[in-house]
């Protein structure tokens, strides 16, 4: 697939993901930087007038609206929305959900921060955005091969087959390396290019001495996440059991960090519903 059929990032979107993947950033900084795109700036004050902030008055500043929903949640609506954003005047499967895109993309990336403060992750600060990564091949096939996207769907559906194995038959690539694709073209670092590239084949990644690599939790993450509920297709009647956040030598408290997720999560999956 030609890099042709990948928007280039914005100046904002470069600017928001560079300063704001770590969670180090402040107020003032995060609102500044949401004004210099007005559709980002939009859609921040329609979901901090919405009733599910419930707000008697008026929001018509960026900064209360940050100060309101809180920093860590805009932040990562901003992260996420500078990504789907590019594509939005693009035809796009109709089968594709960007709702659930940024779902599932966000909460990965969520889990893969908190975790990254409990194990010894290789590049830790890059946790977030190799979630957030991951399936963005997913998002290019959709606006690039909507028919062909479809047909895979239709395809998956009457076979069973998994679909990443119909991806690689039927457009001889497959969304992994699509995902890694657009990182190496938006230039956004070889950890996440990585993790993105061998997120279903965590074992073929470089190993990481002593260290968990990004491809291995991002693997696990995806997972449990899609498991949860929150896979970018609506989940099948049969519920698979949640796996476990298990490393070979390394011990995670996986009932903390759920705790730890579900209490961030409640104020930022609203804001994409």
């Amino acid at each position: 697939m030609s890099l042709q059929r990948i928007p280039a990032l914005s100046p904002t979107a470069t600017q928001l993901l560079a300063r704001l993947a770590r969670r180090n950033c402040e107020v003032r900084e995060l609102a500044e930087l949401i004004e210099h795109d007005p559709l980002l700036s939009a859609q921040i004050l329609t979901i901090a007038n919405s009733a599910a902030f419930g707000r008697a008055q008026q929001i018509s500043s960026i900064r209360h609206a940050v100060v309101m929903i809180g920093i860590g949640s805009v932040r990562r609506f901003a992260l996420a929305r500078s990504i789907s954003n590019l594509f939005g005047k693009r035809r796009i499967a109709p089968s594709f959900s960007v709702t659930r895109f940024n779902l599932h993309s966000v909460a990965t990336g969520m889990l893969m921060e908190l975790l990254a403060e409990c194990a010894p992750l290789e590049d830790p600060e890059d946790a977030f955005l190799a979630g957030l990564f991951h399936d963005v091949g997913k998002l290019v096939i959709a606006v690039a091969l909507p028919d062909q996207y479809e047909d895979m769907l239709s395809t998956a559906a009457l076979t069973c087959e998994p679909l990443l194995e119909i991806e690689r038959r039927m457009l001889g690539t497959d969304h992994a390396e699509l995902s890694a694709l657009a990182v190496e073209y938006w230039d956004l670092g070889e950890p996440i290019q990585s993790a993105a590239a061998y997120h279903h084949a965590p074992e073929q990644s470089p190993a990481a001495l002593g260290r968990i690599t990004l491809a291995t939790a991002v693997s696990k993450v995806d997972a449990m996440i899609n498991a949860a509920g929150m896979s970018l297709l609506p989940a099948s009647p049969v519920q698979k059991e949640v796996p476990p956040l298990a490393f070979a030598g390394f011990s995670v408290d996986q009932e903390t960090l759920i705790e730890r997720f579900a209490l961030e999560w409640t104020t930022t999956g609203a804001m994409f519903r």
